[in-house]
């Protein structure tokens, strides 16, 4: 494979990868309440679902799990993905110096438009993600469902800008390390 198939390759890898890091590291560290920590047990398969949930709210986070669980496979996926380009080009400064700064100019350009998307019409952006991953529709409830008054949108909008914020840190962190080694690699020609 030439370089130009890697560079394209880990500029779609390494976004996807920074992004779900995020979301993991975002709902593991997040002040929950009794009863998300309860449900997020649920989901995560560390306990039943001891809630009052109905149903259709009970329906929906099995459809939820299911996402959940396809999201971890998806993470151990990039991550390999990730990882065995870098280990590919190990013995290739240049290359590796190349590959992270252009993924990380990548991530920076995916979270701006998504963080403007959402900024435009966050209740748009939060459908169309609902349409995607559960186009069955079991995803609407009613105000005073417990599963809305246990996930009020406020919380989905501070996760979200949560996940956005340090996947945008995370690609410039990756722009600052590839112009640090440029000029690390300057001074040492020195």
């Amino acid at each position: 494979m030439n370089k130009k198939v890697f560079l394209i390759i880990f500029c779609i890898s390494l976004p996807l990868l920074l992004l779900l890091i995020s979301y993991k590291t975002t709902i593991y560290f997040s002040d929950l309440t009794l009863n998300q920590e309860k449900t997020m047990n649920f989901l995560n398969d560390n306990e039943d679902l001891t809630l009052n949930y109905t149903a259709k709210e009970v329906s929906h986070l099995q459809d939820v799990k299911k996402v959940m669980i396809s999201v971890n496979y998806l993470f151990y996926f990039f991550l390999s993905l990730t990882t065995l380009i870098i280990i590919y080009h190990r013995n290739d400064l240049e290359e590796i110096k190349r590959l992270i700064r252009f993924g990380g100019i990548t991530t920076v350009l995916l979270i701006l438009f998504i963080i403007m998307t959402s900024i435009i019409s966050f209740n748009y952006s939060f459908t169309v993600f609902h349409q995607i991953f559960f186009p069955q529709g079991n995803w609407i409830f009613p105000f005073d469902s417990l599963l809305i008054q246990t996930f009020p949108l406020s919380f989905f909008i501070y996760i979200s800008r949560t996940i956005f914020l340090q996947a945008l840190l995370l690609g410039s962190l990756f722009i600052f390390v590839s112009f640090y080694l440029k000029n690390e690699n300057i001074h040492k020609r020195d």
